[in-house]
């Protein structure tokens, strides 16, 4: 779970300043074998989900296997991106996956919780886009859904100063 962990911490890096929601984001440097890359699936393929799928391939140690979105175009697209990777018109389908570490959630944002919900459900680590959720109900459904889960999760948040 620490590659996990540097992983997200990698991804987040790579969107721009963020925070994780768990700690130990430091790499450890050591060479892992073909067992040990993460091996993760994008959630919502459109254009700002491409962009930190692309990011995500940048990092070391990983693997794209599957990408899940509504619309075909997007799945196709994403297969240009990398030829041969599983395609779902379903979510849960694509968490079913058991050798799938992580997902990177990059769908509307009333759709948030529900992803990230059902991402923690099925043993996933999940980064996930702004605003995490839609409103408290959702917020309180992810904090549930997270806490004891012992997954991890990341999300892109930019800070902005405020004139007084």
């Amino acid at each position: 779970m620490f590659q996990r962990r540097a992983f997200l911490g990698s991804m987040i890096g790579e969107a721009t300043g963020a925070v994780v929601a768990a700690t130990g984001t430091v790499a450890t440097g050591r060479v892992l074998g073909s067992n040990e890359r993460i091996r993760f699936g994008l959630i919502g393929g459109g254009p700002r989900g491409k962009e930190i799928f692309r990011a995500a391939l940048r990092c070391p140690d990983v693997e794209a296997v599957a990408v899940a979105d509504i619309y075909t175009r997007r799945l196709e697209e994403a297969m240009a991106i990398v030829p041969g990777i599983a395609t779902f018109k379903e979510h849960r389908a694509l968490l079913d996956d058991k050798s799938i570490d992580a997902v990177l959630i990059a769908t509307p944002q009333h759709l948030h919780a529900l992803h990230f919900v059902d991402a923690i459900q099925a043993g996933k680590d999940v980064y996930q886009e702004k605003t995490m959720a839609f409103n408290p109900w959702h917020a309180r459904r992810m904090r549930n859904a997270l806490a004891g889960s012992g997954r991890v999760a990341g999300c892109k948040c930019r800070t902005r100063s405020r004139s007084r």
